[in-house]
């Protein structure tokens, strides 16, 4: 997931060289509300020069907490833009944070020496620090994993290729490997539910550590056309003629979590083709009944999810026009911003974190009003 989301910055950066004036929607994000009514609220830059802000979450006395996720680092930002390192842990990666009831939730991952992710089952590890301060590993996520691989059965890339057809791009044909690669948390009564990007679930963790399935992420379909071809050779795949018109199956990757009532609320960026094509989704999946539906689709690299106290969802795209509501399966920008990489919703403020992969400038921590 780390080389996934680091492999749309290239992307972004060119998108930020060629932008002269402000940000503009992706298609099918519109700016302005229904019939361009909406008004955005005006933008309050908390922080900057953040090191790969990839999530938010409001934390203890009007606070909010950051996880800069490839400099392994957890921060503490007050209203005023202070700055405080409550977890240092260079070389490791630091995501998912959350927080609830004075405690908070992250996760520490190991990083592989390998080029690709997958490549080597390593510890994940679900951590929280109560509000005195102590800190605990709640569960190893690997280690669940190792023994049930809930995606080691899925059939990924192209299924219906003939024989002749596959035996050219071998490669384009896997099953799920095993790889726990926890990227999103919500605090929840008795525990903490999980979106692993790794293994393509949805997990949920108790206080004393048992981890529990959810949902195993579904893959998801793309018809092979023009665009998937260039996607695909642009990544140094060659895609034949042959399998033109047919479905390319994609990982799920699911990017975050958020809970509302009875409702799980998630977001997918589908992998290798489809990060690049405007090909995301939003779900929600009933906790109870497990029936999923959809938010939202033809989202640009959705990374973040939020519900309001109105039931109102909020998305960031990493590679879209920032953070946008979605009405009636339709996303309209409300934030502008280049590389929103998560969204985060409390009472009448919205928090996002923005520039998550500006490498020369770094990313920032904004918030706005919200109705």
């Amino acid at each position: 997931m780390r080389l996934r989301i680091a492999a749309t910055a290239a992307a972004c950066v060119f998108a930020m060289a060629m932008a002269a004036g402000p940000a503009v929607a992706h298609p099918g994000s519109h700016p302005g509300g229904q019939n361009g009514h909406h008004h955005p609220s005006p933008v309050t830059q908390v922080a900057s020069q953040l090191i790969s802000p990839l999530k938010v979450a409001f934390g203890p006395r009007g606070s909010y907490l950051v996880a800069e996720a490839f400099a392994g680092q957890l921060t503490s930002i007050s209203a005023k833009g202070v700055k405080t390192t409550v977890v240092s842990a260079p070389g490791q990666e630091i995501a998912g944070v959350s927080y609830s009831n004075g405690t908070t939730y992250y996760f520490n991952n190991d990083q592989g020496a390998g080029p690709e992710p997958g490549a080597e089952l390593l510890p994940a590890r679900l951590m929280s620090i109560d509000h005195r301060g102590h800190t605990r590993q709640i569960a190893d996520l690997s280690v669940f994993e190792a023994a049930h691989n809930p995606d080691g059965k899925t059939v990924y890339g192209v299924r219906n290729a003939a024989p002749a057809c596959l035996a050219q791009a071998p490669y384009l044909q896997s099953t799920g490997e095993l790889f726990s690669h926890p990227y999103s948390s919500a605090p929840a009564n008795g525990g903490v539910y999980v979106g692993d990007a790794g293994s393509n679930s949805i997990l949920f963790v108790s206080a004393r550590g048992k981890v529990k399935l959810v949902k195993a992420v579904p893959a998801e379909p793309i018809t092979i056309d023009a665009s998937v071809v260039a996607a695909a050779a642009a990544m140094g795949m060659m895609v034949p003629d042959c399998m033109l018109g047919l479905k390319y199956y994609a990982q799920a990757v699911p990017t975050d979590i958020t809970l509302n009532g009875q409702w799980l609320y998630y977001t997918v960026l589908p992998g290798a083709p489809g990060e690049d094509l405007g090909v995301g989704k939003a779900y929600r999946v009933n906790l109870h009944s497990g029936r999923t539906q959809l938010v939202a689709q033809g989202l640009a690299a959705p990374t973040g999810i939020a519900v309001d106290r109105n039931n109102h969802v909020y998305v960031a795209q990493l590679m879209g026009a920032g953070v946008s509501i979605i009405k009636n399966g339709r996303a309209t920008t409300v934030l502008p911003a280049m590389m929103a990489a998560d969204v985060a919703v409390s009472g009448h403020t919205l928090a996002a974190v923005t520039n998550a992969l500006d490498e020369v400038n770094g990313g920032k921590l904004v918030t706005m009003g919200i109705r």
